[in-house]
């Protein structure tokens, strides 16, 4: 396909077919030429009742009516087991349906003279609720090796991630992140808050260590922009909601160099 010209943003979908549906029809309506999804798409081809197949059909069927391509970081509420299974292609993108890609950790790509790079993983910080090897895997988090190996491919300009860096504002006030994590107000496990922030802190490395400008994630289902003031640049980052949100909070419309566009 040639570069896109205007790229639909979209959050995490959680194998919501209406949600997908929804964006799709956005992502017509805002003339976007491709749909860049932030995670927890929603990849479970095991769900019982052939519930995950027929979300991808259906979504798939959608994608094509509408001429458009759906790419995706994946989250942590995917079926790691069976994404790995897929073979990368030679263009270094999973191919899960006829017009959807997943796009492993580190992988890259250019528009025009931007440099953009995919960081797909994230805990579950309520896997304590989950069965693993079911409903949560632990090839869902990022590793350092991971991590360093991106930071060593080099310099990207625009990140597609599901978590956040750390120190983001915005984030660090919601999360109490200048508290210390015993003494933060919230129902999660203590040692799952300790992982989030040890996995934002390595996102924070990834931002550090490419010298990023931008930052697109989702993960923490609300929709705000931040900007981070790194050594290398001040880093704008962009969060963005969940499925059963209205489409300014699910969706960003951006350029080919990550600016945000105004809708019509």
């Amino acid at each position: 396909m040639t570069d896109p010209e205007r790229i639909l943003l979209a959050g995490d979908l959680h194998m919501n077919t209406r949600a997908a549906h929804e964006v799709i029809d956005h992502a017509q309506a805002v003339d976007a030429d491709l749909i860049l999804q932030v995670g927890d798409f929603g990849y479970w081809p095991r769900a019982e009742h052939r519930a995950g197949v027929e979300y991808l059909t259906l979504v798939d069927d959608a994608l094509a009516s509408a001429g458009l391509e759906l790419w995706f970081v994946p989250g942590n509420h995917e079926d790691w087991p069976e994404l790995a299974k897929l073979p990368i292609g030679r263009d270094g993108r999973r191919a899960v349906g006829a017009r959807i890609f997943e796009l492993p950790a580190g992988y890259r790509w250019t528009w025009g003279s931007t440099r953009w790079l995919a960081v797909g993983g994230a805990p579950s910080v309520d896997k304590h609720l989950r069965t693993e090897g079911v409903e949560w895997f632990p090839e869902e988090e990022l590793t350092e090796p991971q991590a360093a190996a991106i930071i060593d491919a080099g310099r990207a300009d625009v990140v597609v991630a599901h978590d956040a860096p750390m120190a983001t504002p915005f984030l660090r006030e919601r999360l109490q992140q200048h508290v210390p994590p015993p003494l933060r107000r919230n129902w999660w496990p203590l040692e799952a808050v300790v992982r989030a922030d040890a996995h934002q802190e390595r996102m924070r490395r990834i931002l550090d260590g490419v010298q990023a400008s931008r930052w697109f994630h989702g993960h923490h289902h609300v929709r705000y922009s931040s900007t981070i003031e790194a050594a290398h640049a001040a880093v704008r980052v962009a969060g963005l909601a969940l499925d059963g949100t209205p489409p300014n909070e699910l969706t960003l419309l951006v350029d080919a160099q990550g600016e945000e566009l105004p809708l019509p």
